[in-house]
C-alpha cells in the first residue's frame, strides 16, 4: 500500500498538481439529491448578480446548493488556506475553524467567472492517529498548488 509520500511524488511540480486540480474541476460535478419540490433561490435573496447566478447554475452549481444550504458541506476559501499555510498553521477540525475560512454560496456564485465551477475536493489519509496533518506539510503543499492555480491561466 502506498503512503502519502507516494502520491505527493506524482506532483512535485506545483504546476502539475495545479493542472491536475484544474482538470478535475472541469471533469467533475458534485451530485446532490434535490427534492422534487425544491425551488432555487432567486439572485436577489442571495445578494448576487442574476447573470452570475444563471451561469453558476448552468455549470452545475445548482446541484451544490441544497448540500451547502443543509450545512452538510462547507467549502474553505483558497485564499484563507494559502494565508493560513504561509503563517505556519495546520488545519483543525471544521468546528474549530474561523468563520472567515469558509465561503458562502454568494461567494461561490460571484467567483464563477470561467467555464467551470470554483470548487475542488481534496482527500488524503491521516498522517497520525491523532491528526491528519500535524505539521501542516499537506496544507503547505496544497496552498502552494492553489497559489499557482489562482495566479495562472489554468
Amino acid at each position: 500500500r502506498c503512503g502519502m509520500g507516494c502520491h505527493a511524488q506524482e506532483y512535485d511540480d506545483l504546476a502539475g498538481l495545479a493542472g491536475a486540480i484544474s482538470s478535475g474541476l472541469e471533469e467533475t460535478r458534485a451530485e446532490a439529491i434535490i427534492p422534487a419540490n425544491a425551488e432555487a433561490e432567486p439572485a436577489t435573496d442571495l445578494g448576487v448578480d442574476e447573470t452570475k447566478l444563471t451561469k453558476w447554475r448552468k455549470l452545475g452549481g445548482g446541484d451544490l446548493e441544497p448540500v451547502l444550504a443543509s450545512g452538510a458541506v462547507a467549502l474553505l476559501d483558497a485564499q484563507w488556506i494559502i494565508s493560513h499555510a504561509e503563517a505556519g498553521g495546520v488545519l483543525a477540525h471544521r468546528q474549530a475553524l474561523p468563520k472567515e475560512a469558509f465561503l458562502s454560496l454568494a461567494d461561490l456564485v460571484e467567483a464563477t467567472t470561467y467555464g467551470s465551477l470554483p470548487v475542488a475536493a481534496l482527500s488524503y489519509p491521516w498522517l497520525t492517529k491523532d491528526h491528519p496533518d500535524p505539521l501542516g506539510a499537506n496544507l503547505a503543499r496544497v496552498a502552494r498548488a492553489l497559489k499557482v492555480l489562482l495566479t495562472s491561466d489554468y
